[in-house]
């Protein structure tokens, strides 16, 4: 009769051994088996930018509707940062991922590989009157440069430009975001400013919501310097601590492309 029970004891410990170490299974798989951190500007919209305390914007948004088809083994974490500290960091190798460099593979050899393209970005120059870089090439305006603004850590120029910046026909001028820029555009402190045109545009709507006392109407759009396509960027190499890096960036890519196809479905559905 003792011996019985015992048995019954062990057949039921075993049971609740097996259902314990299928729940921990189960459990096991569903949680991420890594965190992932990108690091991203915070003062570039629409695109990624800082507001009201939560990272938000287009690149944000499709990067956030990626990660959750990967969320079975990646738990993707976005970190707000000044854009020249987030290259920094990729460059002293202090991070894994950055969003959204556009692709500079000599100038930026410590990144690579790239994402699959987030978006086709047009970089456009804004003037005041007066003040033209459409035919920088061939004008001398040494005597006295064109005052161009950009933001820090975003040198795009065309080789126009970087020829007129070699011969002095305009100062560069890095300030820290685009609000920052078109505010001293607004206020004639530079006369040009190079940046994507969405950005941009938002920012001196922006500038006029806030100071609507500033005349922005001598400001236009002056000319197209590029046409750049957007990036995640990968730390180069760094296996040893990053050893998921391969297969993260194959199931990334084949995320952001789902989701991208579906977004351009939904467009040509209306």
């Amino acid at each position: 009769m003792i011996s019985g029970h015992q048995n019954n004891s062990s057949s039921f410990a075993g049971f609740i051994l097996l259902i314990l170490c299928v729940f921990l299974a189960c459990e096991s798989d569903a949680n991420p088996q890594y965190r992932v951190t990108i690091l991203v500007d915070e003062s570039y919209p629409p695109y990624t930018y800082f507001s009201n305390g939560e990272l938000t914007g287009i690149y944000v948004d499709l990067v956030k509707q990626a990660a959750r088809l990967i969320d079975d083994k990646y738990l993707v974490e976005l970190h707000p940062v000044p854009w020249k500290r987030g290259v920094a960091a990729l460059q002293n190798g202090e991070a894994f991922a950055l969003m959204p460099p556009y692709k500079h593979i000599k100038r930026r050899p410590f990144i690579w590989p790239y994402s699959v393209p987030l978006l086709e970005e047009v970089v456009v120059a804004f003037c005041n009157q007066g003040f033209s870089l459409k035919n920088i090439d061939s004008e001398d305006t040494t005597a006295h440069p064109i005052n161009v603004g950009l933001n820090a850590g975003y040198m795009i120029l065309d080789d126009a430009l970087r020829q007129a910046h070699q011969q002095n026909k305009i100062r560069l001028w890095e300030n820290k975001d685009t609000f920052s820029n078109v505010m001293k555009l607004a206020k004639k402190r530079i006369d040009c400013y190079v940046n994507d045109r969405l950005s941009t545009l938002l920012g001196l709507r922006n500038l006029k919501r806030i100071h609507p006392e500033l005349d922005l109407n001598n400001i236009m759009e002056d000319r197209v310097i590029l046409r750049r396509t957007a990036h995640i960027g990968y730390i180069k190499d760094a296996l040893d601590k990053y050893p998921y890096k391969h297969d993260f960036i194959e199931k990334m890519n084949e995320a952001l492309q789902t989701v991208l196809a579906s977004q351009a479905i939904e467009i040509g559905e209306q």
